[in-house]
């Protein structure tokens, strides 16, 4: 009898001990605090290393949007593509306070929120090559060799389109501007890279490189904050202030503050258009 009891008392209170951690948006509630991972990538996200000051277009919108919330930002940790959903998992941090694709290879572990912006990938080659100007399926040859980093969606891009294509790939956690570097160089003769990032590199390096896919991304995609898999409750209260500050012009003067002619930071289309 007293072996049927503890057996009873154990099953019941089974549903008290799977509620007793407490979840993110809890926390944050209680503390009044987001605790913010973030990817040192500029112009998303820079530190300065004489000052350590943070700042970025990431920056920018998280701190707005918590501004808005009433909460405050604590800047934990810098983490990188390969790690950032482990420190979610563990509890970390609340959020990853960057930019990141919202795309499907990381929906299983990640939550996002509504898109920030959206960008192109482009398609990059020296500025001599004409090869591939008429049309991107003369890039499906052996004889072309495309850079590539493991794991990157270069990588998945070289994979699906151009199977036939030579890779020169580099291992994770190399910087993204190496691919451009590598079609510059000759090691590579195309380069699959983010709008966004290649900006810097071509401004760098005036007149060495061309876009031809400018007006046709191979691919485009939406970007957002990212949470813990099932928080459900904190990833709608950003949505909100996300919303807030694309419905009151904030998120056009952020986007502007980084990219004026608006070609890297493509803005989400507004819902509806006032009447005149």
């Amino acid at each position: 009898m007293k072996k049927i009891l503890l057996l009873l008392c154990f099953f019941f209170s089974l549903p008290a001990l799977a509620t007793d951690k407490e979840s993110a948006f809890d926390r944050v509630m209680r503390t009044n605090t987001l605790r913010c991972a973030y990817i040192l990538l500029p112009p998303e996200f820079s530190k300065d290393v004489n000052t350590g000051k943070l700042s970025g277009m990431a920056y920018d919108v998280t701190e707005e949007a918590a501004k808005r919330l009433n909460l405050k930002v604590e800047w934990t940790e810098e983490v990188n593509f390969q790690t950032l959903a482990s420190g979610l998992a563990a509890g970390r941090y609340d959020a990853v306070c960057f930019s990141l694709y919202r795309y499907t290879q990381q929906a299983r572990v990640l939550d996002f929120s509504i898109p920030l912006f959206y960008s192109g990938t482009g398609v990059f080659v020296r500025a001599d090559d004409k090869r591939f100007d008429k049309s991107l399926s003369a890039i499906n040859d052996p004889a072309v060799k495309i850079a590539t980093i493991d794991g990157e969606m270069s990588q998945f891009i070289a994979a699906e389109d151009y199977p036939k294509a030579k890779t020169v790939s580099m291992p994770q956690l190399t910087d993204l501007s190496q691919m451009l570097k590598n079609v510059e160089t000759k090691k590579a003769d195309i380069a699959f890279v983010n709008s966004v990032v290649a900006e810097g590199y071509l401004k760098n390096n005036p007149g060495r490189l061309k876009n031809i896919a400018q007006e046709r991304p191979i691919r485009l995609f939406s970007h957002g904050l990212a949470f813990g898999k099932g928080q459900y409750d904190l990833v709608r209260m950003f949505d909100t202030a996300i919303a807030e500050m694309q419905d009151h012009g904030v998120m056009e003067k952020i986007l502007s503050k980084y990219d004026a002619a608006g070609k890297s930071y493509l803005r989400v289309a507004k819902p509806y258009e006032a009447s005149k």
